[in-house]
């Protein structure tokens, strides 16, 4: 079907969130159900929910589709033996030193051709839509060169062209410190690109790996106020390893999203709460490294808005499963399923870019539809792929 025609949906149970983003506080809980209705498409939105009368196709649930706020597609490669190396009390730091980590997947990145990176990424891609992605930020990183830096962007612009999902583009040029040359060196080299980046509009946004053993607030704050000079929203991954002042360095430069914060503290909470920027929580991260996870009751209580990322990468997060991320939200980060569910769709969305995330006439039909009725059986059994069927923009993807 095209995004053009009329479709209809019968859903016997919606769950949607009710609030404009970016939700916050209380109202992430506040998600709203509605029971036996029909919900008409046409010309790719939502333009009626009315009481059932006749449909094309019936779903025992139907929720806005998921919206992945944070991997690091496209990359290739296995990290398998640093898995075992973890296991073993090795730190994420030590693999680093010792030739792992983000620079031995840059060096595979770096060996492969622009076409294989690509048929290995929208594979990827493909199956987060199995899940019920919709839409999925990608990022660079993994090239750590002009040159291929360049080739992980052109990629990701691909990938827009060719798939239905909603893509986001990110420029991480500061991943890792270099290897060959000063950080001061390096960063004018990146600062310099991002010149090139922005005349072929191969970005959206401009990210900084901000922590220990990777760049410190102090080395930054030039470089990110040229990326918004030329136009890029900023965001950082922030305070995972050690608390280096990252998430309120982030909030102080009016940054989109802080990313991970696994070592936030409390006056660093009260600093973003302050400001309009939102955290992406990550909990596939801290669960693999077995690291702390994220203080995220703290950080909702404290008015901040909340989206939720998979960090899909080969060696801190090789897991793309949202039931799974879902899983551990309410294990270890004590969320409930009402805000994992606004996280993960209305604000997630809203941090990329996107108007979308709520079944609500006037918004895209961007939709999951479910093979239970029961929201909680998805982080309940991770290991069960619910999802029926999938919507971007009214078109019937899976």
């Amino acid at each position: 079907m095209s995004n053009a025609e009329k479709f209809i949906i019968h859903a016997e149970r919606i769950l949607t969130p009710t609030f404009e983003p970016p939700v916050r506080g209380l109202d992430m809980k506040r998600v709203e159900e509605y029971l036996d209705k029909d919900i008409v498409i046409e010309d790719g939105k939502i333009k009626d929910i009315r009481p059932h009368k006749s449909a094309d196709i019936k779903a025992r649930l139907v929720t806005p589709g998921l919206f992945d706020a944070h991997t690091h597609i496209p990359f290739v490669g296995s990290r398998a033996k640093e898995f075992y190396m973890r296991a073993r009390g090795k730190t994420y730091l030590e693999i680093l030193q010792a030739g792992g980590g983000i620079h031995y997947t840059s060096t595979l990145v770096k060996q492969t051709s622009e076409d294989e990176l690509y048929n290995v990424s929208a594979r990827y891609i493909k199956e987060f839509t199995k899940h019920g992605v919709v839409g999925i930020e990608c990022k660079s990183g993994y090239g750590l060169d002009k040159e291929n830096e360049m080739k992980q962007l052109r990629v990701i612009r691909r990938l827009r062209d060719t798939l239905p999902n909603k893509i986001i583009a990110t420029f991480l040029g500061l991943h890792a410190r270099p290897k060959d040359k000063s950080v001061t060196d390096y960063i004018a080299e990146m600062k310099e690109l991002l010149k090139d980046i922005s005349e072929k509009n191969l970005a959206d946004f401009v990210d900084v790996f901000c922590d220990k053993g990777a760049y410190l607030p102090e080395e930054l704050e030039e470089f990110f106020n040229f990326a918004k000079s030329l136009g890029f929203k900023v965001r950082l991954h922030a305070d995972e390893i050690e608390n280096v002042g990252a998430a309120k360095f982030g909030a102080r430069l009016n940054a989109v999203s802080v990313d991970h914060v696994l070592k936030v503290a409390k006056e660093d909470i009260q600093e973003i709460a302050k400001s309009q920027t939102i955290v992406t929580l990550i909990p596939n991260t801290s669960f693999y490294l077995g690291e702390p996870f994220a203080p995220a009751r703290e950080l909702i209580d404290a008015g901040i808005p909340v989206a939720l990322g998979s960090d899909f990468n080969p060696g801190s997060s090789p897991i793309f499963m949202p039931s799974f991320v879902m899983h551990l939200a309410i294990r270890f980060l004590k969320m409930e399923p009402e805000e994992i569910l606004t996280a993960y769709t209305v604000n997630s969305a809203y941090l990329l870019g996107f108007t979308s995330g709520i079944v609500r006439p006037g918004y895209p039909a961007d939709l999951v539809l479910w093979k239970t009725s029961e929201f909680l059986d998805i982080p309940y059994m991770w290991q069960e792929n619910f999802v029926e069927h999938v919507f971007i923009d009214g078109r019937m993807v899976l």
